[in-house]
């Protein structure tokens, strides 16, 4: 990079990270999300996709860096590349289970054991039911501990068995803390509710979601690889080490179907993980978007009445200093959604994605196998942020965030797409 260009690059990140109303042209945030790509981490990242939306358009787009990397055969990323999409799979299972609640199947707030098929409780507080809604919002005093997938001839009533005894790896609940009262971030509680569309609807997970969720959004994507229509598509998922690019996920090629002919649905939907394992696009997430903003309708399709929709979006816990903990910039959560209030988060930071943020986005974040992503709208203004970044370090050793518990690749992706302009750009 020349000196020239350099000064421009540095002068254009001041500018983005100070929160300015100033538009930066589209060349100019194809230079700062480059810089991201390369530079936003120890070792450059595989790959980077990220869209502004502003009024609900389409008003920026970036897509750089590779999907699959085998020797000299590279395969660029797309628009259309499917990643594996972590965490934002939280929201996507939801309005599937939602849908259930529209229909008076569900009640959020009845003893989940009844749609489970077993008693889910708390050893300190049998007396106290699990909801789903507590599921929902991490709020069931049920951990992750040892691991939250099971193998599909066992049942996710396994990982409550009486003989996980409390200080144990493999024990599943939070000791003193009653359901309800303490937000505890819980992979396996999705399991739980991907289990429960099984059961309440007679349909496999990955099936259900496909027929009442993908496919009347016009999303491609899916839980299984082996069912993908468009298997080429793929991503592998990469963490970058001293010694190059590892795979982490999706590396093969010709993958076996989660489930086998034997399988009984509504026993464990933890193997097509509802948490985390939806395989989708920047251009399904721009999809999903419209869905919001349609406030549960796209072109025409209702997929969810606008009261679930709503009921997701709005926080149903707040974090008051004493009520939770995690990692992540998660200071106020609703069903499945994260709100960006600005207030700290139980690391102490503020949950401001740039600075000079404002608020008004909800959404939620994606963090696994070397992927980050973000799925963030502000539904009142109809703008949003979404991106795909892939190829980063083992866990734990990621850049921090400088004024966040975002990491540093997100503050950079989040302070570019702030000031983006309003014609679209691409990088390929």
């Amino acid at each position: 990079m020349n000196a020239h260009l350099r000064r421009r690059l540095s002068a254009f990140l001041l500018m983005a990270s100070a929160g300015t109303a100033y538009a930066v042209p589209p060349a100019a945030t194809d230079a700062l999300l480059t810089h991201t790509l390369t530079n936003g981490e120890a070792r450059p990242l595989a790959a980077l996709a990220a869209l502004r939306i502003h009024n609900g358009a389409v008003s920026y787009r970036y897509v750089g860096g590779f999907a699959r990397k085998n020797g000299a055969d590279v395969t660029p990323v797309h628009s259309d590349t499917l990643f594996r999409i972590a965490s934002v799979s939280k929201f996507v299972t939801t309005i599937g289970l939602m849908q259930l609640v529209d229909q008076g199947r569900i009640d959020l707030d009845a003893d989940a054991s009844k749609y489970l098929g077993f008693q889910l409780r708390n050893p300190d507080f049998p007396d106290t039911p699990i909801t789903t809604r507590m599921l929902l919002s991490h709020t069931a005093s049920i951990a992750d501990a040892d691991d939250y997938v099971i193998p599909a001839d066992h049942t996710v009533s396994e990982f409550f068995d009486a003989s996980r005894r409390p200080g144990a790896a493999n024990y599943h609940f939070l000791p003193g803390r009653k359901p309800g009262s303490w937000f505890s971030y819980c992979n396996l509680c999705y399991g739980l509710v991907g289990t429960m569309i099984e059961r309440v609807s007679g349909e496999r997970f990955d099936l259900y979601q496909q027929k009442h969720v993908l496919t009347p959004l016009g999303i491609d994507g899916g839980y299984d690889p082996a069912l993908l229509s468009h298997p080429e598509r793929l991503a592998t998922l990469y963490h970058h080490t001293a010694t190059g690019y590892e795979a982490a996920k999706d590396s093969d090629t010709h993958f076996a179907p989660e489930a086998s002919a034997q399988y009984r649905i509504g026993t464990n939907a933890t193997i097509f993980s509802p948490q985390g394992g939806l395989r989708i696009s920047l251009d399904g997430l721009y999809r999903l978007s419209q869905f919001v903003f349609g406030n549960g309708t796209l072109q025409g399709v209702k997929v969810l009445s606008s009261q679930s929709l709503q009921t997701m979006l709005h926080s149903g816990w707040h974090y008051d200093g004493h009520n939770g903990e995690g990692p992540y910039p998660i200071a106020s959560y609703g069903l499945a959604t994260i709100q960006l209030t600005g207030a700290r988060d139980p690391s102490g930071h503020p949950t401001t994605p740039w600075r000079g943020y404002q608020g008004g986005l909800v959404g939620h974040l994606g963090d696994a196998y070397g992927l980050r992503s973000g799925f963030w709208l502000n539904p009142a203004t109809r703008d949003g942020y979404l991106f795909i970044a892939d190829g980063f370090p083992e866990d734990g050793k990621e850049k921090p965030g400088k004024i966040s518990s975002f990491t540093n690749v997100e503050e950079e992706i989040f302070s570019a797409l702030s000031n983006a302009g309003s014609v679209s750009g691409t990088v390929q």
